[in-house]
């Protein structure tokens, strides 16, 4: 979907650099396809992945998902503080999708409480537009920011401490934070360089360290 009129109110930021209104059903589907099958390419046979998806696209999910996935572990919803966009119904909800990466058994670190983590599917969090200081500057950053709290909380659902997380929609960098945070590894990558800059900057803001540039595009180096 377009960001401008749909995601958040006009001019409050600029489109995305794809999948921004542009593409039909079938070019959706494909990019899907394409993206979470890059992901399930390089994963464990036992890694969990959370796809997070307006209501509209649920089919698309589903349709580009089934190919890739061994199972859909469940459907969570983000029940945020207060309601965003909407025509008929403002939208106060985002679907989380849960899958396994293929048949092996997944960590579980829920278990109906067994080790102490009460979780249910209906995920509670506050909205990025609902508080102000630092979340309510979260949005800024980015049109459709995550509460790292949520983040962190899947994460540590099905990780343990020194494990990878990849998440190749970086954006403002909510997943590097979060996993910074409960001790996970970490790999992200974006198209927009100016994703990845917020990214590294909030990385900075909380470590205290220094990014390094270790490569850089010979396109870029070019005179």
């Amino acid at each position: 979907m377009k960001v401008n009129g749909h995601v958040n109110a006009k001019g409050r930021h600029r489109e995305f650099a794809m999948a921004s209104g542009e593409m039909d059903e079938s070019e959706f589907r494909k990019f899907l396809g394409d993206t979470l099958g890059a992901c399930a390419s390089v994963s464990r046979n036992d890694a969990v992945h959370f796809v997070c998806m307006d209501w509209r696209h649920i089919d698309d999910v589903s349709a580009a998902a089934d190919k890739l996935y061994g199972d859909l572990l469940n459907i969570c919803v983000w029940n945020k503080s207060n309601a965003g966009m909407g025509s008929l119904y403002r939208s106060k909800h985002e679907m989380v999708f849960v899958y396994r990466v293929g048949d092996a058994a997944h960590t579980n670190n829920v278990e109906l409480g067994k080790h102490g983590r009460n979780r249910t599917n209906v995920w509670d969090y506050a909205s990025v537009n609902s508080l102000r200081g630092s979340r309510r500057e979260d949005l800024a950053l980015h049109p459709t920011v995550k509460p790292v709290a949520m983040v962190a909380d899947a994460i540590c659902d099905v990780s343990r401490q020194g494990e990878l997380v990849l998440d190749i929609f970086l954006g403002s960098g909510t997943s590097l934070i979060a996993a910074e945070r409960v001790g996970r590894a970490f790999r992200g990558l974006d198209i927009d360089p100016a994703h990845v800059e917020v990214a590294m900057t909030r990385w900075s803001d909380l470590t205290g360290k220094t990014p390094e540039l270790v490569h850089r595009a010979a396109s870029e180096t070019a005179a």
